[in-house]
């Protein structure tokens, strides 16, 4: 259960990431697939432990087709490094946001959180449109191509919402 007493304020430093967008029937699972071999590829697989993984659902219309959805994945990389697609390199602008760990498939804790947020007199809500609710995978070892079905039940997320800290001026 989120309350006030297990959500922490962290200040993420903004990073190259390679990012991908997968539309499917299962775009979490194709994506991760899409991570993991790519994390070997240019041997990211060997320093596992320092890998920062976020992901989240961006705006997206369906068209009318409800079999269909979409999910971003964005890993840390090198700023040096050559990506090809279908990853795109990008900037994740970082920030502040309040987190919670929840266990993933739990990602629905969002509305919970940002009830709690916005019930607080010295922080607000951040909407930029994009990176404002993105989840941070906690147990990168689950990040390789032996253990996807596992990594759908023994991973944990930090739910991030982007928020601003108010100060009162006295």
């Amino acid at each position: 259960m989120i309350n006030a007493h297990n959500i922490r304020f962290v200040q993420i430093p903004a990073m190259t990431v390679a990012s991908i967008q997968c539309i499917s029937t299962s775009p979490e699972r194709d994506s991760l697939k899409a991570i993991i071999d790519f994390m070997g590829d240019i041997k990211l697989d060997n320093k596992i432990s320092l890998i920062r993984h976020f992901g989240y659902v961006p705006q997206f219309d369906k068209c009318g087709n409800a079999d269909i959805d979409i999910f971003e994945r964005l890993i840390a990389v090198p700023e040096n490094i050559e990506i090809s697609e279908p990853f795109v390199k990008k900037i994740f602008p970082g920030g502040l946001y309040a987190a919670c760990t929840v266990p993933i498939g739990f990602f629905d804790r969002v509305s919970k959180l940002k009830d709690i947020i916005c019930a607080m007199s010295n922080y607000e809500l951040v909407d930029n449109g994009q990176f404002d609710v993105i989840e941070e995978y906690l147990n990168p070892w689950n990040f390789s191509s032996y253990c996807i079905k596992q990594f759908f039940t023994d991973t944990q997320i930090d739910i991030l919402v982007k928020v601003r800290k108010l100060y009162n001026i006295i």
